[in-house]
């Protein structure tokens, strides 16, 4: 059994809050739309609603990054530039993943898996950062 195997759907909780309700619901939409890859490893990645799904999160993740990118600017945030690298990393992730998977030789689960471990970690480690800069932010506001 691989790591693959244990890759559990996102389910939401208050540690995963960034302070900043917006971007919250945008982080819970992104969850629904990575979970909905859940349970589909012998889908065909080709297919229509496979398809569909991939260009849902790929569309809502780019207007999520430009929405939490201009809060963090508006709070002169210190890490914009290094923040938003990252997003630009995942963007061009997932085109090569979705360019890997109609070749076939990537999987629903191997997507799922990255995009469930990017997704956590990414809230955990690289979001929180900016947290106390827009909480400092609203309070001004």
């Amino acid at each position: 059994m691989t790591d693959h195997d244990n890759i559990t759907p996102i389910f939401w909780n208050e540690a995963l809050s960034v302070g900043e309700p917006t971007l919250d619901k945008h982080h819970q939409h992104l969850a629904h739309l990575i979970n909905q890859l859940s349970g589909r490893e012998s889908d065909n990645l080709k297919s229509e609603e496979m398809v569909d799904i991939l260009s849902a999160l790929i569309k809502y993740a780019e207007y999520h990054f430009r929405h939490e990118e201009e809060l963090m600017a508006e709070a002169a945030y210190d890490h914009l530039e290094s923040h938003r690298q990252e997003h630009l990393h995942f963007c061009e992730v997932v085109a090569e993943i979705c360019y890997g998977a109609t070749l076939g030789v990537i999987s629903a689960k191997e997507l799922f898996s990255y995009l469930t471990r990017w997704w956590r970690n990414h809230i955990l480690l690289e979001d929180m950062k900016y947290k106390p800069c827009l909480q400092a932010l609203s309070e001004v506001g």
